[in-house]
């Protein structure tokens, strides 16, 4: 028997690896994807919160007509707990209770009231955009509540609470809401419950918000969408008068007459539509005045042409004016076409001048040969002799 001496040689033990060359092409692929799936796949702590997120994309597990029931009989008896302590004064108590049940037992009756209800107790308290948001959760969540209307009441009113506040902050800061929050608020109300009076009145309630913004086409914007979408109401009748002052508040900032005929469209819409409105005097009054204040630009818009010597397009303006004989400015532009016509004329006999030769002026005079001795004698060719 022969001995493995350990100091003149050595033994490593090699486990046998298939060699990746022996492998198939699809089956290395398909060990590979696996390992990548399985690498991917394993849950973390920090992945916990992703898969709740994919759990709550689930369908809600469908309760049967005896799970309801039972949900009901004790989303009841809570709610007349909360209601209990809402009598009693402990109003913070109750709140709590009543988002116990919109939590616990979303599907009963008893949550829809349970929300209206908190709603209310954060509103009383101040917590108007809360109270908002609760109420529209109400109408999408619950639109068979017979709170429906009430809840969309209630949303204007603190819409409009904020709008009017008096608390404007510094640079927007400390106020009770942005102007953009404020725009969504109303846009909601419009969306969820446009059969509902209070539909046009947030529409014209963003158009206020822009208007004092100076955002005066989107404020037009959304006037004219209620016109178009209410009309022959009150409320497109307060739209269209709003557009009416506001075309005139972009007309007076405006050296373009453009902005002019935009407000006279404006106006003639408020008077045809609305005859009998009390401020329809007022508007033709006004439509006067728009056409001077065109008239006026239209002048001055002729004379800067005049001035940079652009005749061509002066005169498209002062004919225009003319063919109003009854305005002041008519007589003011026939004036200037007078005095251009003049002006070019000299031009005309200038241009003649400069073309056949220049023109004496009246203070030179033309002296006229009387006799021979004015003649200048010829003078002989040089070179030449003369004999005697």
């Amino acid at each position: 028997m022969k001995l493995i001496d350990s100091h003149s040689a050595s033994f490593t033990f090699r486990p046998r690896v298939p060699a990746l060359h022996f492998i198939p092409m699809d089956r290395l692929v398909y060990l590979l994807v696996s390992l990548f799936l399985c690498t991917a796949l394993t849950v973390t702590p920090a992945q916990a919160f992703l898969g709740g997120l994919f759990k709550k994309g689930k369908e809600k597990k469908v309760l049967s007509a005896e799970e309801l029931a039972s949900q009901e009989s004790r989303a009841s008896a809570i709610l007349q707990k909360a209601q209990n302590s809402e009598q009693s004064g402990r109003k913070r108590q109750a709140r709590d209770l009543y988002r116990s049940i919109v939590k616990t037992y979303p599907r009963t009756d008893s949550a829809g009231e349970a929300l209206f209800r908190s709603a209310r107790i954060r509103e009383a308290e101040g917590d108007g955009k809360r109270a908002f948001d609760d109420y529209q959760t109400l109408m999408t969540s619950y639109r068979n509540s017979e709170h429906f209307n009430e809840a969309v009441e209630r949303q204007f009113a603190i819409a409009e609470s904020f709008r009017n506040s008096n608390k404007k902050g510094f640079l927007g800061l400390g106020a009770p809401i942005q102007p953009s929050k404020l725009i969504e608020m109303f846009q909601q109300i419009s969306k969820t419950a446009p059969q509902s009076n209070f539909a046009p009145k947030s529409l014209i309630s963003v158009g206020h918000i822009y208007s004092k913004q100076g955002s005066a086409e989107e404020a037009i914007a959304a006037y004219q969408k209620v016109v178009d979408t209410y009309p022959n109401t009150s409320f497109a009748t307060e739209a269209q008068y709003a557009i009416f002052k506001l075309r005139g508040v972009k007309a007076k900032k405006s050296n373009s007459p453009v902005e002019d005929r935009a407000q006279v469209e404006a106006g003639l819409d408020f008077v045809n539509q609305n005859p009998n409105d009390a401020r329809t005097q007022e508007v033709k009054t006004g439509l006067d005045s728009i056409e001077e204040r065109a008239a006026e630009k239209n002048y001055n818009t002729g004379l800067a042409y005049e001035k940079r010597g652009k005749f061509v397009s002066a005169r498209v303006y002062y004919r225009d004016l003319v063919k109003n004989p009854n305005s002041k400015w008519a007589a003011k532009a026939q004036e200037r076409l007078r005095i251009m016509d003049q002006a070019e004329a000299r031009d005309s006999v200038d241009n003649q001048a400069k073309f056949f030769g220049v023109l004496p002026r009246k203070k030179d005079k033309i002296e006229m040969r009387t006799s021979s001795d004015d003649v200048v004698p010829i003078p002989a060719d040089e070179g030449s002799g003369t004999s005697n």
